[in-house]
């Protein structure tokens, strides 16, 4: 078998879209082994194991200063950007070590050791650029920082991978040539042949009462906090809020200083192979993206399909890709993506209109027929019998 050696720059526990890339590879008749890092409070993980048929990981220790010497020392040199050197120094011997026939870096911070593996060498071998986020628009980060950078290391590279049309045609913008689009659909499957999670029963939520789900990080420009303030004077429903990020004790917090404890729950980060028993047991899911940037405003968002995919009704922004799928296909509301007002109503009137909700959710059966990753894969494909010659 050829193969191919994929860096991520996580964990690889509950990273499903490289996880679907990587079997799907498998299919094509390619050994896929993934390079992911290892922090130092996750040393129960496996530094290497296998994670799928011919699908290998390996976990490389990311080490870092005892936390009692990084809280004395200002420095983010020391305590940061050192250790993440030595961990991407890690990677790239890692990556040279399995000499693959292809490599593939997902993201920008992990296309360093891609091009060190594949073309630091004698017999340069190709590199995929596999970005799933518009690193030039993003929270925090530099336009023009990020551009000189990506601009100069896509030299190096033989094939760019984004998430949509959208984004395709905004990276022709700045970089004169267009990406292949594979977008991040759930893999199809058959919701009823899943046991739904009984979180009625754990949490004591009545059965006249709807569930309406958030899944997902907790980040920045999520509209999560807009969520809380719109279920404030909501009546008849629960929210579930599922995932974990940087925001996730302030919104606790700020769930409790409004006073509404009792209806909404905060549930920790499920397994993905467990998520869809959570999202079948909802009767509406969130996707309440803040147009905040570009990356913001182009996102197709796993979460919406994964929604569909379990036949729940959405409330989504009215962002270019997401209203695309909801509107055309008549599975939830779309909200403008500041309005918490706009939100608010259309939580209310899909708690209370039940023909509605089962006319969305009926279509999801056929929407799910066309946004998956089972039709998807077969774009993946072409990509590497492009390049693969």
């Amino acid at each position: 078998m050829k193969k191919v050696t994929m860096f991520v720059w996580n964990n690889f526990v509950n990273d499903a879209r490289v996880l679907r890339e990587a079997t799907a590879l498998t299919e094509a008749g390619y050994e896929v082994t993934v390079i992911a890092k290892k922090e130092m409070d996750e040393l129960h993980l496996a530094s290497s194991e296998t994670v799928a048929p011919h699908v290998y990981v390996n976990r490389p220790l990311k080490v870092e200063l005892p936390k009692w010497i990084r809280k004395k020392i200002k420095s983010t040199i020391l305590t940061k950007h050192l250790p993440n050197m030595l961990e991407m120094f890690k990677m790239m011997m890692l990556g040279r070590q399995t000499n693959a026939d292809i490599y593939h870096s997902h993201d920008l911070n992990t296309l360093l050791q891609g091009i060190a593996s594949a073309k630091l060498r004698l017999s340069r071998k190709p590199l995929i650029y596999d970005s799933h986020e518009v690193q030039t628009s993003r929270t925090h980060y530099s336009f023009d920082k990020i551009y000189r950078l990506e601009g100069f290391l896509l030299k190096f590279v033989d094939h760019v991978i984004v998430e949509n049309d959208t984004r395709a045609n905004y990276h022709k913008r700045l970089y004169k040539s267009r990406p292949t689009p594979v977008h991040n659909y759930s893999e199809l499957y058959d919701i009823d042949n899943v046991e739904a999670y009984p979180i009625r029963e754990e949490y004591g939520i009545g059965a006249e009462e709807k569930i309406v789900l958030y899944q997902g990080g907790m980040q920045e420009g999520r509209g999560l906090f807009k969520l809380l303030d719109a279920f404030k004077d909501i009546e008849g429903a629960h929210l579930i809020m599922i995932g974990d990020g940087k925001e996730r004790l302030n919104l606790i917090e700020y769930h409790k200083h409004l006073g509404i404890e009792n209806k909404v729950i905060f549930i920790e980060r499920v397994p993905y192979k467990d998520l869809r028993r959570y999202t079948k047991s909802a009767d509406i899911g969130i996707q309440f993206l803040e147009n905040t940037n570009f990356n913001h405003y182009s996102a197709s968002s796993n979460k919406l399909f994964e929604y569909i995919m379990a036949h729940v009704p959405v409330i989504g922004s009215r962002l270019p890709e997401i209203e695309a799928v909801i509107e055309s296909e008549q599975v939830g509301l779309t909200v403008e993506p500041e309005s918490t007002q706009a939100l608010k109503t259309a939580i209310e009137k899909l708690i209370g209109n039940d023909a509605w909700r089962l006319s969305y959710r009926e279509n999801t059966k056929q929407a799910k027929l066309k946004y998956n990753w089972n039709e998807e894969k077969d774009v993946l494909k072409r990509v590497y019998r492009k390049i693969d010659k």
